[in-house]
């Protein structure tokens, strides 16, 4: 019994070292792992430091030589850290045992800096989703997390508007009608689509962050960082980008006089509201419209509504030329005129006069008229805003490219509405959309495709048919899918007619591609829907013709 005592505790003596040095190896190897993930941590801290400073936040506060010490004392340590890895990676034990010290000594210093370097951003706010931009597209996906599951504090929607999202096509419609006209809170969203009305008290009940009347300056996706123009940072795990459009301004290209006071341009709240006070400063007066699409058409026929004497100018030779065919853009000018509107084409403004008070007073076009005014209106396109982004995710077509499920070329990242360019199963090609329809339905898709990600579960990709609609006056049209190929008219277009109804299909290899119709009811727009998705064929235009809209009620 002694002996195997004597055996036991020899072996005790001869292993000790053993056992040491495999507990050192283990210390060692946990440590180079914390190592690790500090110094990842500090570059990432630096990479958001230098962001606020590019960002020019607190009137440049953070330029300070405090702060220019603590960057280049990083740099210093990223490269002895980058160091001690490379010499722990040949695995000589000597070697290790003498960096063991080394690497506890800079673990230290490395959480010292990232404590310092925090003291910099100041509170860094963090979500799990954030949604920058707050349009349509923000509700619609604001809606959809709840729908989804969502818990108190894990969403976040930054909006330079101070208002919750709300429905923008109002704006040109109801928003302008001089006696009962639309006014917030009654078409934040979803009441667009026929939803509830999401009013500021919902999300805050939601647990949702509206953070808002707050401009992001800079982002950062691989860091996953957002700066505000006023300094504060914001962290995520999942972004969605809902940027939108900006309206194409003639300043842009410094047309003369651009800047005169009452010339407006319509996309946000603060801009419908400055219009309606002119309206009313400026009662009866003279209003001149540039541009023939959806804003020159729609805020022509308010500013007719509200009894001014209106002029449209735009340089095509038929007003919505993307979309009407001739017959189609007959009908809706001679409307115009016999309500009183101006029309002149083919020509554009390339200057305005201002009165002593800096307010237009005149708009000079290329062919040398003048045309008086005391309130124009400019729409003449817009952009998306993408250039936060540039560099960062992949493009396409003027927009940011993504898959059927709205997700970028960056993990984590979507971008929805008008930014995003995306598949359209139906005629197999990219295409980026600006419409509200495809803003609301592009949002609840990323939202789906966001938690079906998380929990492993499959969904369909996205299946969009192209839809646009636009209502004036006391006329209503709707168009579905693609607008390419032969064109056949059918119905009334007399614009004298007590309640016109014409349409339009469009014939590409054969088959239905796409449907225009003015005056349908509900059933009937469902009708030219359905035959635009599911492109019967046509044999012969002639009975296309003659059969008219009845063609798609029967399909």
């Amino acid at each position: 019994m002694a002996s195997f005592f004597f055996v036991f505790e020899t072996a005790k003596i001869i292993f000790a070292p053993i056992e040491r040095c495999l507990n050192c190896k283990r210390n060692f190897d946990e440590d180079m792992k914390v190592l690790k993930k500090l110094s990842n941590e500090l570059n990432s801290l630096k990479e958001d430091v230098e962001l606020r400073i590019s960002a020019e936040c607190h009137a440049g506060t953070m330029q300070t030589e405090e702060v220019k010490n603590w960057l280049e004392d990083v740099q210093r340590i990223k490269s002895e850290t980058e160091s001690i890895e490379q010499k722990a990676g040949e695995k000589k034990f000597l070697l290790r045992a003498f960096l063991g010290k080394l690497v506890e000594e800079k673990i230290v210093e490395l959480k010292a800096f990232l404590k310092k370097g925090k003291t910099f951003l100041g509170l860094v706010k963090y979500f799990k989703y954030i949604i920058v931009g707050g349009g349509v597209a923000a509700g619609y996906a604001a809606r959809e997390f709840d729908r989804q599951g969502l818990k108190s504090g894990e969403l976040a929607i930054i909006s330079k508007e101070a208002v919750a999202p709300y429905e923008r096509p109002t704006l040109s419609k109801g928003y302008l009608n001089p006696k009962g006209a639309a006014r917030l809170p009654e078409f934040h969203v979803c009441v667009g689509s026929g939803g509830e009305r999401l009013l500021p008290g919902w999300y805050k009940e939601k647990g949702i962050q509206l953070i808002l009347g707050t401009e992001i300056a800079k982002v950062n996706l691989g860091s996953k960082t957002l700066i505000s123009a006023g300094g504060e940072t914001f962290k995520y795990q999942t972004l969605i980008i809902a940027t939108g459009s900006t309206v194409i301004r003639l300043t842009d290209f410094k047309v003369e006089g651009a800047d005169a006071k009452n010339i407006f341009y319509l996309r946000e709240l603060g801009d419908a509201n400055e219009l309606t006070e002119s309206i009313k400063t400026k009662k009866n007066g003279k209003a001149v419209i540039i541009g023939g699409g959806y804003i020159g058409l729609e805020v022509g026929a308010a500013m007719r509504i509200n009894n001014f004497d209106v002029t449209m100018v735009y340089p095509e030779p038929w007003c919505m030329p993307r979309l009407f065919t001739t017959p189609i853009a007959a009908f809706y000018e001679s409307y115009y005129e016999n309500k009183g509107i101006k029309i002149i084409k083919g020509t554009v403004a390339v200057g305005f006069n201002a009165n002593a008070n800096g307010e237009v007073k005149g708009v000079k076009l290329k062919d040398g008229r003048v045309l008086e005014a005391d309130i124009v209106v400019v729409g003449v396109g817009a952009r998306p805003l993408t250039a936060l982004f540039k560099g960062q995710v992949e493009e396409d077509k003027a927009g940011i490219k993504t898959d059927g499920f709205f997700m970028t070329s960056m993990p984590d990242v979507y971008a929805v509405g008008d930014v995003a360019t995306f598949p359209i199963k139906l005629y197999n090609e990219m295409r980026r959309v600006e419409h509200v329809d495809h803003a609301r339905k592009s949002a609840e898709q990323a939202v789906k495709a966001i938690k079906a990600s998380e929990t492993g579960k499959e969904i369909e990709e996205y299946d969009y048919l192209p839809y646009f609609y636009s209502r004036s006056f006391d006329l209503s049209w709707q168009f579905y899918g693609d607008n390419v190929g032969d064109t056949v008219f059918f119905g009334d277009n007399n614009p004298l007619s007590p309640k016109p109804k014409f349409g339009s299909f469009w014939i590409k290899d054969g088959k239905v591609v796409g449907a225009f119709l003015e005056g349908g009811t509900t059933e009937e727009n469902k009708a030219i829907a359905k035959v635009s998705r599911l492109q019967p064929p046509v044999e012969n235009l002639d009975q296309l013709k003659k059969e008219g809209l009845s063609f798609a009620s029967k399909i």
